[in-house]
Formats: structure tokens, C-alpha cells, sequence
């Protein structure tokens, strides 16, 4: 099995209204900092850097001077760029007046975790747009299996609305998002029906294998959803989240070797994906302690949260890296004393 997630690794460090006051810092801070904000989304996108990027698309999100169309397209993109930043710009935008940002806000929260995102999310369930409450809807329901018996009444009835709703489109997004509800709803025969038809009618489209696979994933049907991925892979080469998702299923199959090399390969075509670089530290691990140490090191410099601050100081520790002390002088930054104390427990000394 994998490590404990860094999910873990937050709840060592941050609560969910901690979480989201020190983004709110955060962000502040960068509002102070971005002397030359972009003027569109465009300009934006073309930057090279990725803590740049991220600082001027949290920066765009929450500027009202901005047009709707470049706050919109600001917090879809945050949702590929987890961070504090990101974190306030999307908490801020649900609460807008602007039903789009309000839609947009809930697509950027989709890579934080289920408990943030219910907090902030679940009172858009009774938004007064439609499209409001189903993006909201979409968002929350895939967890549905996660979710409590009082969480599950409350989403029961906008999910119900939501799959009328989808049901009766024709298009290829709208009809991808029908067979997802129903997978995340465990109507997954129902669901295969649709994927089916969707792959025969755009079997280019990575999204629409992803899903497939993972209606099988959802049953435990893990060697059945690797046919469906290297069948994608025929169909999409090079696609990162393809080779990401076979790398998780091959965890849940034990091949740890094979699973490894599909996330280095994922990690290295989206190249900013701080989340593909953590995942390849941790698999890396018992292969290649270079290679994982580097790994949990780029996962950092892209993301800047501390969260994954914490496994570089964890890897550090546990092999006697020479920037042992500087890293946990940092982390002592932002998190508790007793963080630091349990990771100065697992130390081991300097390697030669």
C-alpha cells in the first residue's frame, strides 16, 4: 500500500478554518507583492514560472477590476495549481455576487479535500442559479460514497435535479458529465452504457477513458480498468492523467515497480503537477532515494504549501540529509512544535 497521504500531513498541521486563514495571508500578501498584473488570462498562461503563475491567476481571481471572463477563466485554471493562494481565491469566489465566478470558484476547488470542499461548497447546493447547483452538485457527488448519512440526504435531492437535467443533453461534455454521476452515484451498469457510447463516438478524448476505467475501479475491477487505460494510451499517447491513473491502479494491484514508472512518466509530461511530483516521491522511495528525494523537492518548489514541505523534511530525516536542519527551520515556520518534534524522532544521522 501507499503511505499515509499527505492529507494526513495537513491535518498534522492545519485545520480547515486554519487552512483557510493562512491562505487568506497569503493571499494578501501576494496582492501586495504582483507589481505588474497581467491584464488577461492569456498573458497569464503563457508564464514560465509556476509560482508566478499561480500568484497572478490567485491575484486575477479575486481582483473585481478584472472581467468575468478572466476571473472565470482564472479559478478554472487554479483547480490544476493546489496551493494557499489558490485556496483563498476559490473561498472568496464562492461567496461572490457573479453566479459565473461563483461556477468557476467550485471547479477550482475540485484537488482539495472532501471536508474543505463540503465546508465551502455544500451551501451552493441551494444556489439561486441552476447551473450553480449542479456545478456544486457535480463537484461534491463523486465523494458521495465518502459522505455521511446527513451529507448523503442533503445532496440526494440536487442530485436527483442534476441527473434529469443531464439526461436530456446531447453533448459530448454534458453526456461525459451523465455517465460520471451516475458512476459516482453507483449506478455504474447505467453508466457503462453511456461510456460505451461515448467511446465509439470520441475515442481521442483522454477524459472519456479515465472515467471508464475508473467505473471499473469503483467495483474493484483493477485489472479491467488497466485494459481500459493502456487501451487509451493506444488511442491518447502521452497523456499524463492516463499513465497518473494506471500508476494508482497498478498500487491497488501491488505492482509498486510498474506503478512507479507510470507516475515518473506522468509527473514529467505535466510537468507542473505538484501532486504527480509528490506521488512520485513516494513511490520512488524504496527504488530510488535520489529520485524520490527530488521528486518530494520539485512537488515543493511548484506548490509552495506545507503540506509538501513537510515530506521533503520527512524524507530528509529519515536519510540524513545534509539540509536536515534548514528544512525543519522552515517548517517550524508553519507548523506546530510537536510536528517538529516527531519528525526530529525519526532522524538518523548525516549520510557521507
Amino acid at each position: 500500500m501507499m503511505k499515509k497521504s499527505l492529507a494526513t500531513a495537513v491535518a498534522l498541521l492545519v485545520s480547515t478554518s486554519a487552512l483557510i486563514s493562512t491562505s487568506a495571508m497569503a493571499a494578501n500578501s501576494v496582492q501586495q507583492t504582483v507589481d505588474a498584473p497581467a491584464q488577461n488570462i492569456n498573458q497569464v498562461l503563457e508564464m514560465t514560472d509556476t509560482q508566478t503563475r499561480i500568484q497572478q491567476l490567485s491575484y486575477m481571481a479575486q481582483d473585481q477590476n478584472q472581467s468575468v471572463e478572466n476571473r472565470t477563466g482564472a479559478l478554472q485554471e487554479l483547480a490544476s495549481y493546489p496551493s494557499q493562494n489558490a485556496l483563498v481565491a476559490v473561498a472568496r469566489g464562492l461567496k461572490d455576487q457573479n453566479p459565473e465566478v461563483r461556477e468557476a470558484a467550485a471547479i477550482g476547488s475540485e484537488p482539495y479535500q472532501l471536508e474543505h470542499r463540503w465546508a465551502l461548497i455544500s451551501p451552493l447546493l441551494k444556489d439561486s442559479d441552476t447551473m450553480v447547483r449542479h456545478t456544486a452538485t457535480s463537484n461534491l457527488v463523486r465523494d458521495f460514497n465518502a459522505l455521511d448519512d446527513e451529507q448523503k440526504a442533503q445532496i440526494e435531492p440536487p442530485v436527483t435535479e442534476l441527473i434529469s437535467f443531464l439526461e436530456t443533453q446531447e453533448s459530448e461534455k454534458y453526456q461525459l458529465l451523465f455517465a460520471d454521476v451516475l458512476r459516482w452515484h453507483n449506478d455504474w451498469d447505467k453508466a457503462e452504457t453511456v461510456y460505451l457510447e461515448l467511446i465509439n463516438t470520441h475515442p481521442k478524448e483522454a477524459q472519456v477513458w479515465l472515467s471508464y476505467a475508473d467505473n471499473f475501479r469503483a467495483q474493484n475491477k483493477d485489472k479491467q480498468a488497466v485494459e481500459v487505460l493502456d487501451r487509451g494510451l493506444e488511442s491518447v499517447p502521452n497523456n499524463a492523467a492516463l499513465h497518473y491513473s494506471k500508476s494508482l491502479t497498478l498500487v491497488r494491484l501491488e505492482d509498486k515497480t510498474a506503478a512507479a514508472k507510470e507516475i515518473e512518466v506522468a509527473a514529467k509530461l505535466a510537468k507542473d503537477n505538484s501532486y504527480y511530483w509528490y506521488l512520485n516521491g513516494v513511490l520512488q522511495e524504496e527504488l530510488d532515494i535520489d529520485k524520490s528525494t527530488k521528486s518530494f523537492e520539485k512537488a515543493y518548489l511548484i506548490s509552495g504549501s506545507p503540506e509538501q514541505l513537510y515530506a521533503v523534511c520527512d524524507i530528509y530525516v529519515r536519510y540524513g540529509n545534509e539540509k536536515t536542519d534548514d528544512c525543519l527551520g522552515e517548517l517550524g515556520k508553519v507548523a506546530p512544535d510537536y510536528v517538529i518534534e516527531q519528525l526530529k524522532e525519526k532522524r538518523v544521522a548525516p549520510s557521507s
